[in-house]
């Protein structure tokens, strides 16, 4: 994991996203088989394959605890400001983890499709399996379905950035975006 190449591009700043909502996991899941089957790019600083990594790693992450120290406003201001935003959305692009949570949660540079596929389904698998869930580190208590709901919206915010080379309706994607970095 390259922690300075997840800062390449602003994300904040990126048009031609997708917009992707999604109401299962199995949305997901189908979605990742279907960019992966063609050609896509990505129009952020992770690959397909670290942006499956990730989400599984913060599956992972909301049933064990993050493990890493978030500043105390955040703590105090974030069930009453930020959960709101991360439960129902849109979750907010370009935010940069401290450098702590980043590198437990961000993948490497070199994950591939298939690891990152194998990241999120054991995620998925375990959130279905066990009903216990950690605190957020922002957020603070959640239930199972307000986390159900942050993975939801937080794998839609990810995978926005990958886009097919050729749109639903034949139109070519913005040329000379740098292909699989997300």
């Amino acid at each position: 994991m390259s922690i300075d190449a997840q800062r390449a591009i602003d994300t904040k700043r990126v048009g031609g996203r997708r917009k992707v909502r999604y109401r299962s996991y199995q949305e997901i899941l189908d979605d990742a088989h279907r960019l992966a089957a063609g050609p896509h790019r990505s129009l952020g600083n992770w690959s397909l394959g670290q942006v499956l990594k990730h989400l599984g790693n913060a599956m992972q992450g909301s049933v064990d605890g993050q493990g890493f120290p978030v500043k105390w406003y955040l703590r105090w201001l974030g069930p009453i400001v930020i959960k709101p935003r991360l439960i129902k959305g849109p979750f907010p692009a370009g935010f940069r983890l401290p450098l702590r949570a980043a590198e437990k949660l961000v993948a490497r540079d070199t994950t591939t499709f298939d690891e990152g596929m194998a990241a999120l389904l054991a995620g998925i698998e375990r959130l279905q399996r066990e009903t216990s869930r950690a605190s957020h580190p922002v957020a603070g208590r959640l239930t199972i379905d307000e986390w159900d709901q942050f993975h939801l919206r937080h794998a839609e915010m990810h995978m926005s950035f990958v886009v097919p080379e050729e749109g639903e309706a034949g139109v070519r994607i913005q040329e000379g975006v740098e292909n699989d970095r997300r």
